[in-house]
């Protein structure tokens, strides 16, 4: 038999095979469904149950017959069965809903169960492809006035999309196949040959039969990275969704903190040095800020903060995260703490900063699983430090030196070499994504900075990182209670968007007494009406970002329009990605970060207002 001959009869069996499968797999697929019709349009319940049972029906026959049927004529049953459960879905779609129907899932698991499993010719794929869309698509086009083009474009492009990709998978997949099985026939031929010659090419039979070991040890080997990969884009994604949760926890603790703070602040501010209340405010206002500030942390250990680029000092920055490293560290390990550098101020993102130390810190105890010390100390470089491992000479300029060393286990030079690669972890399976030393890497670039690792098999781990020092002002220091006696105050006409209750009131009791006249809606629709009943100037729009329905992005282009000249400020305690998506972090926007407090309130309300253009 030629090769061809062989590969033709293969594909011939294996179509055969798996048009029965999939056969058996829409039969079951079409009844196990019904549920969702009961559900989703109990009206339609038994009419969409006869088209389900005809498909099912169908399919079922074609599994039998395609067990019998000559092999020159099975694609004409795959055909007829596409075209009959196609026709099913196209009716159940016409019922219910036309083009804005949710059934049009169903003409993507008809594709996925035909397309996606059944190995064939890529011109058979494509005939019923094209088959299952214009059998979908028509229909639609000739019998319906089409009143959400959003729904039906939205519908059209992932049917489109998902088929494309199936298509192309299959052309791949199909190719590899034919391949696949070019090199079964060669095999067979040539162990039918070296059978012939097996006395006088006895070291030639060797030689390949280790070939083939070596195959298949490679093959093993590949499904083993295969498999691993797999469960570490699992852990990614999971990692993925807990920083969204993280954001939507933060932005709702948010306003609970905003209310808490301010109010603690506004009491404060009418209190006198010596009343016996005085000493339980700033008790509770104490404990406010540290639930603030466990939240910004909680949102840098997802990488999520809001990037916010300022001169920080390197040596505060350490000695402020001291208690959340020895939480991530444990007890059993003695953390130390040595900010000795003369000069630590550098120019970047403070939640950045705390995500590297952080994420050392974590390598640094499972480094250790049975105890031992972790030394985080900040150092002045000198000319002996110019020349970085890996780097060669360093760009001209100061910079800082912050170290992380741990007595842990250490590593080989092998793996050192391949730390700082995306998804490379020496962990356990489900312990680590191996992305750790990855973001610390790329967190050092963005800031202009250099790691190095230096580590020995059992003699532990030193990271150094070279910060470059910043020739700007003095590092931020944050004041802490402040409640300044006397708050900036204006006559102007405040429109107030926030659809959390306690935030609203709140900002009515700090603005209105400071002489704005303050308007209070709680959504972007109300605030609408509100201005357009209002006759008078409007000056500015105060405004959460993210909220039911309109959101604040899309109300202040409405207000623009309606009222040329007015001034926005957004308020958001919701974390970077989520107002990058509502476009709210571009150049230029004024943005106060929750929790509100009643003097940066009424300051940055102030510099908005007092602000050109």
């Amino acid at each position: 038999m030629e090769k061809e001959d062989f590969i033709k009869k293969k594909l011939a069996d294996i179509f055969r095979l798996w048009i029965g499968r999939a056969s058996l797999w829409g039969c079951f697929l079409f009844l196990s469904l019904c549920w969702l019709d009961y559900l989703v349009t109990p009206e339609n319940f038994f009419l969409f149950l006869g088209y389900r049972t005809v498909a099912s029906l169908l399919m079922l026959a074609g599994y039998f017959i395609s067990r019998r049927f000559p092999q020159a004529h099975l694609s004409l049953i795959a055909f007829v069965l596409v075209i009959g459960a196609a026709t099913a879905i196209e009716l159940m779609i016409l019922k219910f809903g036309g083009h804005e129907s949710p059934y049009y899932v169903g003409m993507i698991l008809l594709g996925i169960s035909v397309v996606g499993f059944v190995p064939a010719r890529f011109r058979f794929h494509l005939t019923i492809t094209l088959m299952m869309y214009v059998i979908y698509l028509l229909p639609i086009l000739f019998t319906e006035t089409f009143t959400g083009h959003r729904d039906f474009l939205i519908a059209n492009t992932f049917i489109i999309l998902i088929f494309s990709t199936m298509l192309l998978m299959r052309y791949m997949s199909g190719e590899a196949l034919v391949a696949e099985l070019g090199l079964q026939y060669d095999l067979e031929q040539y162990r039918e040959r070296l059978e012939t010659v097996v006395e006088e090419r006895t070291a030639e039979l060797r030689q390949a039969v280790m070939d083939l070991k070596k195959e298949i040890t490679e093959r093993q080997r590949s499904e083993a990275e295969r498999q691993r990969l797999q469960v570490q884009l699992l852990q990614s994604q999971k990692m993925e969704s807990i920083g969204r949760l993280a954001g939507g926890v933060a932005h709702d603790f948010n306003n609970i903190l905003t209310a808490i703070l301010s109010y603690a602040e506004l009491s404060l501010m009418k209190l006198s040095e010596k009343d016996p209340l005085r000493s339980h405010l700033i008790s509770i206002q104490v404990a406010s800020e540290k639930a603030a500030t466990l939240t910004h942390q909680l949102l840098a250990f997802s990488r999520r903060q809001i990037l916010e680029m300022k001169e920080l000092d390197l040596n505060a920055i350490i000695r402020g995260l001291g208690d959340m490293l020895k939480r991530i560290i444990g007890e059993d390990m003695l953390l130390e703490l040595k900010p000795g550098a003369a000069k630590s101020t550098v120019r970047a993102d403070k939640g950045q900063i705390e995500q590297v130390l952080m994420n050392l810190a974590v390598n640094a105890r499972d480094a250790m699983p049975s105890g031992g010390r972790l030394l985080i100390e900040t150092a002045d470089t000198g000319p002996d430090d110019r020349c970085v491992p890996g780097y060669g000479e360093m760009k001209p300029g100061a910079y800082v030196m912050l170290s992380v060393a741990d007595t842990g286990t250490g590593m080989t030079a092998e793996v050192r070499e391949r730390i700082f690669e995306p998804f490379f972890t020496t962990k356990e399976l489900g312990r680590g994504t191996g992305l750790g030393l990855a973001t610390v890497y790329g967190i050092v670039k963005q800031h202009g900075g250099y790691i190095v690792v230096s580590s020995e098999q059992d003699q532990g781990t030193t990271f150094r990182i070279y910060f470059p020092l910043s020739e700007g002002a003095d590092a931020d220091r944050e004041k802490e209670h402040d409640t300044p006696d006397i708050l900036p105050q204006g006559m102007e006409t405040l429109l107030v968007v926030e659809d959390d209750e306690l935030v609203r009131g709140l900002i009515d009791d700090v603005l209105a007494p400071l002489g704005y006249r303050v308007l209070i809606t709680a959504s972007g629709d109300e605030a609408l009406k509100t201005s357009d009943s209002f006759p008078h100037h409007v000056d500015l729009l105060l405004t959460d970002v993210v909220m039911p329905g309109m959101n604040g992005r899309q109300l202040a282009e409405v207000m623009r329009t309606r009222r040329p000249g007015i001034k926005v400020l957004f308020m958001s305690g919701y974390t970077q990605d989520a107002l990058s998506t509502q476009g709210i972090l571009e150049p230029g926007v004024a943005l106060i970060h929750k929790p509100l407090r009643p003097g940066t309130l009424a300051r940055q309300i102030r510099q908005v207002l007092d602000s050109v253009g």
